[in-house]
């Protein structure tokens, strides 16, 4: 049906195939573990296909690098990584708040945090989904303070087995 995490999938969609295109711009290889521990292609190739690099935003004026690093990965294990967070956050998230509620949770972070980034730490290049993941944990974190009392509430956890706080287990 429509209860699907179609955003979760998509954007989970377009960062393997970044990856692959990362992969395949670095020469279809990946940099020693001494180069990159994270299993990926080297930092030049990264900043060749639009890793946050602050000179490059603002001296050449390409805006799109506030962009393009939340669908970019450092390597196999950064993406691993950042793909089960975003399934299992992501995908709960979806199922509870929708497509463009989850959009907005996952992309608006994901920009300031490369905002951020290139404030306080310009030398530095970075990619990843990490600032939109940690937008959706915020959300998850915010919706449990919101409702704390129908989580802990009498009425709404008491079922006919005689057991109640059936949602700790999400805590």
């Amino acid at each position: 049906g429509w209860n699907q995490a179609f955003f979760t999938y998509i954007v989970m969609f377009v960062c393997t195939v970044c990856l692959i295109l990362s992969i395949a711009v670095n020469g279809w290889k990946v940099e020693p573990l001494t180069v990159n521990p994270m299993i990926g292609p080297s930092a030049n190739t990264l900043i060749m296909v639009g890793a946050k690099k602050t000179s490059l935003i603002v001296n050449d004026n390409q805006w799109y690098r506030l962009f393009s690093p939340m669908v970019l990965h450092a390597g196999i294990i950064h993406f691993v990584l950042n793909m089960l967070a975003l399934w299992f956050i992501g995908y709960a998230v979806e199922q509870s708040h929708g497509f463009l509620n989850v959009m907005i949770l996952f992309i608006v972070p994901a920009v300031g945090g490369t905002i951020m980034s290139a404030l306080f730490l310009p030398e530095y290049i970075s990619v990843g989904a990490s600032g939109g993941i940690f937008g959706l944990i915020g959300a998850c974190l915010a919706d449990i303070v919101t409702n704390w009392n129908l989580l802990f509430s009498k009425a709404v956890n008491k079922t006919d087995d005689g057991s109640r706080y059936r949602h700790i287990k999400v805590l």
